[in-house]
């Protein structure tokens, strides 16, 4: 059986490549990427070396590999081949700060972040119904972030939201941007600050900081 390959770039916001692949006896040497790796294993079994640690793909779960840390792969079983398919998402998909947790942890065991994987996969079939891949890649985000938290993130017990307040309350006299408290209280952008501030506040940065 021949390896199949089929790889293009969408134009997609956030997405920088998609690859769909079945090898019978390719082995990956160690590489890095610029962009985040997602990875879903439809076939077979793949063992891999992150940042030095052996770790497996396992049915039906989704593998996050971050940008810049050295990683390779291979069939878990020689003689069974193994068909994967990949989004390779812009390295600002999530905030850099998630590298060392995802380089720690990469298998992400929950079926809502494996269902939304294989939704984007669909919708970027040809012709891309690109609209349903961006709104799956910042869906993907969301499900993503949680699993990514570090210890010290987990142990604060202050949300991002309240942290925010208290910038706020504390630059009351300087110009201040939503979107420059916006990246230093760990949001993405502006819009996903606001959607939490309200939630947890009951009102916008912009109402409370009047």
């Amino acid at each position: 059986m021949a390896d199949v390959i089929h790889a293009w770039h969408p134009d997609v916001p956030l997405v920088q490549e998609v690859l769909h692949a079945q090898f019978e006896h390719h082995a990956y040497p160690s590489h890095t990427h610029d962009s985040w790796t997602v990875l879903l294993v439809d076939q077979g079994t793949v063992t891999y070396d992150l940042d030095r640690h052996e770790h497996q793909t396992t049915n039906s779960t989704v593998t996050l590999l971050p940008p810049q840390v050295p990683h390779d792969g291979r069939s878990a079983t020689p003689d069974v081949p193994f068909r994967k398919r990949v989004l390779y998402l812009e390295p600002e998909w999530l905030s850099l700060s998630a590298v060392d947790a995802a380089a720690e942890a990469p298998t992400l065991f929950d079926p809502s972040v494996t269902s939304t994987v294989d939704q984007i996969h669909a919708a970027l079939n040809d012709p891309a119904d690109v609209l349903a891949a961006e709104c799956g890649v910042l869906a993907l985000r969301e499900l993503v972030q949680p699993h990514l938290k570090s210890p010290v993130d987990i142990a604060s017990g202050k949300p991002l939201a309240r942290r925010l307040r208290h910038l706020l309350d504390d630059r009351l006299d300087e110009t201040f941007t939503i979107a420059e408290a916006a990246a230093q209280s760990g949001f993405h952008d502006q819009s996903h600050l606001t959607r939490h501030f309200r939630r947890t506040l009951g009102t916008t940065p912009g109402v409370f900081a009047a």
